[in-house]
């Protein structure tokens, strides 16, 4: 299983719970970080505070599993962002 998959394996019952659907898991590498990027959707569209609550609750899940040995950051974004 690559880490997009495990990443997505780990948030996404947690995300569904939240009443979002998830869309897509992105790696993206950077100089000095990793970007993690979840894409989230429902019907009516996401808000800024939408993606906000989604990345507290999802954020201490990978923390937790500590999957990276660099730097990384989260991003949660919509597929209309």
């Amino acid at each position: 299983m690559n880490l997009r998959e495990k990443i997505k394996n780990l948030i996404e019952k947690e995300i569904e719970k939240m009443g979002y659907q998830l869309k897509g898991v992105e790696i993206k590498e950077k100089k000095r970080a990793k970007e993690v990027i979840i894409t989230v959707d429902k019907k009516g569209g996401i808000t800024v505070e939408d993606c906000a609550k989604i990345s507290n609750q999802i954020d201490p899940i990978l923390e937790k599993e500590n999957l990276f040995k660099s730097r990384w950051y989260l991003i949660v974004s919509s597929p209309g962002i």
